[in-house]
């Protein structure tokens, strides 16, 4: 009898062993199955985001070619007002033009227009687009015409350029802006006034000491043979006269007719100026 009891434990635990593999057997299948699942899931995300990105790449590639379109477009439409502009001998026109773009920050056209030359149009005086910038103050237009490569030193009929334009009008930061890109500080027009001579002459103070200060020659005469000293002692500007000699000013030099800049004064009764000159 208990031989026969024995007999069922062992057959007891040969079933659950039995059991025990069924079931490890079928949770394996059960893991293999869901893993399929979670391939096939895995699969169905990457070929959806395949044809997501191939959708977007898609759109993409629409998008350039319309702006492509739009480009060539905008392109045409630009030439032919440049074209039109450069038939013109409305120098305002062409002038404002210039300044809407540069306005509105319009660098590619700005750079178009000059590469065609229209800044080179001319006014009164022969003035292209920049001498008149220049003259007007107009620093924004300036920097824009520079940076598309117009000649900085470029010359009307009767010789100014931008900086002696700029001086001639006490525009102090278009002069500061002029001579950072290299602007010729010597440069002089066909009566030979340079920069400093002109802001002497019109008793631009504040530019007379920048240009002093970047190294214009105190010294340099016009074709009369006139100083900045001497310009200003017979305009009277003795603020300016006050300056030129603090800074070494030649109060000796003479023009063409031999006069110095006490002997102007003296003769043009600037007795503010005679009474310094005594002074000193």
């Amino acid at each position: 009898m208990l031989d026969g009891v024995i007999d069922i434990l062992i057959q007891s635990d040969k079933e659950k062993s039995d059991l025990t593999k069924q079931i490890q057997n079928l949770q394996e299948k059960l893991n293999s199955i869901q893993n399929q699942e979670n391939d096939k899931e895995i699969q169905n995300q990457e070929n959806d985001k395949e044809i997501q990105n191939q959708e977007n790449d898609k759109e993409i590639q629409n998008q350039e070619n319309d702006k492509e379109i739009q480009n060539q477009e905008n392109d045409k439409e630009i030439q032919t007002k440049i074209e039109e502009i450069n038939n013109s001998d409305d120098f305002e026109r062409i002038y404002n033009f210039f300044d809407e773009l540069s306005s509105q920050g319009n660098k590619i056209v700005i750079s178009k227009a000059c590469e065609e030359g229209l800044w080179k149009k001319k006014g009164t005086n022969d003035q292209n687009v920049l001498h008149v910038a220049s003259e007007k103050g107009n620093l924004r237009l300036v920097k824009s015409l520079i940076e598309c490569h117009c000649d900085k030193d470029t010359k009307d009929n009767e010789g100014y350029t931008p900086l002696i334009l700029a001086s001639l009008k006490c525009h102090l930061e278009v002069v500061k802006y002029l001579i950072s890109i290299g602007a010729d500080k010597k440069a002089k027009n066909n009566s030979g006034a340079t920069p400093l001579i002109y802001a002497s002459l019109k008793c631009h103070l504040e530019v007379v000491k920048y240009l002093i200060s970047i190294g214009a020659d105190k010294e340099a005469k016009n074709n009369s043979g006139a100083t900045p000293l001497i310009y200003a002692s017979l305009k009277c500007h003795l603020e300016v006269v006050k300056y030129l000699i603090s800074v070494g000013a030649n109060k000796e030099a003479k023009d063409n007719s031999g006069f110095t800049p006490l002997e102007i004064a003296s003769l043009l009764k600037k007795n503010e100026v005679v009474k310094y000159f005594s002074s000193i």
